[in-house]
């Protein structure tokens, strides 16, 4: 539908890598968005230094820069006193999805993570979902982005897939609770002989 279209027109763009032909690469996939103002950085100082001169509506960073990683950029950017830069949508590219960096990236407050090498179909999906997804962003002593709960709405139309799915409501218990001698009864390991 031409309103779900999005334009990139006036989105200026900070990609920080020091890999010359993944930057070239990446450059050329989003012009082919229509994303054409785009600003390179080598390195996490260099970004700094960027994004504390001008303003980015779009971080693309990755995840090992020579100086920090993109953890260490990411909770500088969220503690940031500009909220132009404190609130900017970055999406990290990362060729090891091992759980714990993942999670470090995520937990430093990036909108995504993407796997390199990324798929131009597979980043637009990304960026859309940081612009078009509404998320509040939070505040805490250790944490500072886009909140990481997704709301779980349940299944469409609160029907289940199945035919043997519960329905939502508990209902009244119909039988009355068991007692703790019950309940340790069933937990007990019990001996069996075998023959």
């Amino acid at each position: 539908m031409a309103s779900d279209r999005m334009n990139f027109a006036g989105v200026n763009c900070l990609i920080v890598d020091n890999d010359t032909f993944a930057v070239r690469l990446l450059a050329q996939i989003l012009r082919g968005f229509g994303l054409n103002t785009q600003s390179v950085a080598e390195t996490g100082e260099e970004a700094k230094s960027l994004l504390e001169r001008g303003s980015f509506d779009l971080i693309i960073c990755e995840a090992l820069l020579p100086d920090m990683s993109a953890a260490e950029l990411l909770r500088w950017i969220r503690k940031h006193s500009n909220s132009t830069v404190k609130f900017a949508p970055v999406i990290v590219l990362t060729g090891y999805t091992q759980t714990s960096k993942v999670t470090s990236i995520r937990d430093a407050g990036a909108h995504n993570v993407v796997k390199k090498p990324v798929a131009p179909v597979v980043l637009l999906d990304h960026i859309g979902w940081a612009a078009r997804t509404p998320r509040p962003f939070v505040e805490t002593a250790n944490y500072a982005g886009p909140d990481r709960r997704f709301k779980y709405a349940g299944p469409p139309d609160g029907i289940g897939r199945r035919d043997t799915d519960l329905p939502p409501e508990v209902g009244q218990a119909t039988e009355p609770n068991m007692s703790q001698d019950e309940i340790d009864a069933l937990l007990k390991p019990n001996k069996v002989t075998v023959l």
